[in-house]
């Protein structure tokens, strides 16, 4: 009997771990709580440390602006989504009382014009914005889209290849074509004259330090717009607006905060954002 009662007992104690642990973790969702979604860690955008906190500029960017968007919120959570993920349609996480939740909002550098995106969600104006630029040495007489007929090309980035392969009437009359993994390597091949036009995204050239020594035609190939997606016919993204709007005002708060922020993170003014309050 004592042997019996040792086992039931110690069967009792397992059942109560696991129930605590249960109620421990589906406490991590109230109705106090807001569910921010992102599908990858995407640098310098997001990043989850090894302590499972946010980083990045999306993460430094919402913590800035919270206090103005919360509504009854208390506080928010980073959470990893599939991707297709629907805002505020597909659940996924439960409180305490076993009730489900859904992510409000899609950050860590998220663009649109992808897939289903536009028609899946609502989304802030663009909040940074990568060009894909064409670079020549200065003094190069390659200064417009015309003059990449004959000319020897470099191409640098995946979003640099997918624009460039899209504009079929420029990428057919180059003379060659070679794809290089650094702006270093590509800057030296333009010095040498070994290459005429480098295209590239603007985050991939502004990093290097020499960037300011070269021109870049007038023109872009194409342009990414990253966003804040919410919820479809939300009211998160006017808030969102305004509260980042407020945050880039130099004569509100404390002035200019937003684009030290941007520059601390892309190392040069990627935004061009810019909102009017509608009535």
């Amino acid at each position: 009997m004592k042997k019996f009662f040792a086992i039931a007992l110690s069967l009792l104690f397992i059942c109560a771990s696991f129930s605590a642990c249960s109620s421990q973790s589906k406490e991590k969702y109230s109705d106090e709580k807001l569910i921010i979604g992102y599908t990858e860690e995407s640098e310098p955008f997001l990043k989850i440390d090894e302590n499972g906190r946010a980083t990045g500029f999306d993460a430094e960017l919402f913590k800035a602006i919270f206090d103005d968007v919360k509504g009854d919120f208390k506080s928010y959570t980073f959470e990893k989504v599939e991707e297709g993920y629907l805002l505020e349609d597909d659940g996924g996480f439960f409180d305490s009382k076993n009730k489900e939740y859904s992510a409000s909002l899609l950050m860590g550098g998220v663009s649109k014009n992808e897939g289903t995106f536009n028609e899946d969600y609502s989304f802030t104006q663009p909040i940074i914005t990568n060009r894909i630029i064409a670079v020549v040495k200065k003094g190069s007489d390659k200064t417009t889209f015309k003059d990449f007929s004959g000319a020897k090309v470099l191409l640098l980035s995946e979003n640099a290849k997918k624009a460039f392969s899209k504009n079929s009437a420029i990428s057919s009359s180059c003379k060659s074509v070679k794809e290089v993994k650094t702006a270093d390597e590509a800057l030296k091949l333009i010095d040498s004259s070994k290459a005429d036009i480098l295209v590239t995204d603007e985050f991939s050239f502004n990093s290097n330090k020499r960037a300011k020594d070269y021109f870049v035609m007038e023109n872009e190939l194409d342009t990414i717009e990253y966003v804040i997606a919410c919820a479809k016919y939300s009211g998160w993204k006017d808030s969102i607006n305004e509260a980042i709007k407020e945050l880039k005002d130099e004569s509100y708060g404390n002035g200019n905060s937003f684009t030290p922020l941007v520059e601390k993170y892309f190392g040069y003014n990627a935004s061009n954002f810019e909102y009017e309050t509608t009535e």
